[in-house]
Parts: structure tokens; sequence; C-alpha cells
């Protein structure tokens, strides 16, 4: 089964059960036989794009709600446990912590540079802003206009269109969130 057709499954079943419609009713709604409801609900049939237009238009839902995955009211993220998008060994890493989503108007990255370590520009696909927070340790940002010190527990606004980079410069890891619109 393809992630479609377990999306599909997955989403039919939470749908129709929060309706509180037995697959008889889901059925009646619907002109899409009980029998093949339960094998789509159990990921045994590939359902045509006439049949999937057939249950959204019976149950009243987007053609979105069935098909892509269920999103999560809370997602708890461990960021040493995401994979690294960008590094330098020893110097920096980035990690991905919200990558791009077309629903979302912004990427969240998670940049480590170690003590004397520097990585230059960094920005998302069509990025217009950076807003930097500096979680530990003391940036030293680089643009075209000057040179900015930020330190913990502060943050900064970058327009991307000047080139840019971060420097460590102290004597402890730097750690930045870097929100990308």
């Amino acid at each position: 089964m393809n992630q479609l057709d377990k999306n599909i499954a997955v989403n039919l079943k939470r749908i129709r059960k929060s309706k509180n419609m037995s697959l008889d009713m889901l059925a009646e709604r619907t002109g899409v036989s009980k029998s093949m409801l339960g094998q789509i609900e159990r990921g045994e049939s590939n359902p045509t794009v006439a049949t999937i237009a057939k249950i959204v238009t019976g149950i009243r839902i987007s053609f979105e709600e069935l098909i892509y995955p269920r999103k999560e009211s809370v997602l708890i993220i461990d960021n040493d446990k995401l994979p690294i998008y960008k590094f330098e060994e020893g110097v920096y890493q980035v990690r991905s912590v919200f990558p791009y989503d077309r629903h979302r108007g912004f990427e969240v990255y998670e940049v480590r540079i170690e003590p004397g370590g520097s990585c230059g520009h960094f920005q998302g696909e069509g990025a217009d802003c950076e807003y930097i927070t500096v979680v530990q340790g003391a940036l030293t940002l680089e643009t075209e206009e000057g040179t900015y010190e930020v330190s913990a527990s502060h943050a900064i606004k970058l327009d991307v269109s000047n080139s840019h980079s971060y420097h460590n410069y102290g004597n402890q890891k730097l750690i930045l969130n870097i929100f990308v619109t």
C-alpha cells in the first residue's frame, strides 16, 4: 500500500467514525458500495479518482482532507534526533526543525556553530526574511551593511536580499533558531 492509499484509508475511517456513520450509511450517502468502502478503509483497494470524488461529495469534505495526512494537534520534536540538513564537520551543523510546507508560510532551522566557527549565507527557498533567536552563545552577524553582535536571549530580523554570514567568536557553542519567511 502506498502512502496515498494509507492516508485515504486512515482518513476515511476517522472521518466516518467522527460523523457516527456506519459503512451502510456511508455507502448510501456516497453511492460507493459498502464492500468497496470497507476495502478502502482497510487499505486493500486503490480507489479511482471518480470513487474519491463520490466520497468527498457524499460526506461533504475537501479532497485534501481525505488524501493528505492528518495534521497532529501537538507535535513534539527532539532536535537532537533530526537529520542534519547542512554541515561542515567540527565547524557547524544545520537541522531542519520544520521544513518547507506549502500550508505554512515559514521554515524553522536550528544552527549550531562551534567556537571559532562560521556558517555562510543560509536561507530557505524563496525567502524574504530571517528571524534569528540566539539560544546560546553570542552571534556575530556580518552583512553587506555592517557587523552586528547578538547575545543569548536576543533576536534579530534580517532582510535576506543581502548576503550574510554567521560567526561564533566566543568560547562556547553558538545555538541559533532561524525562522525563514
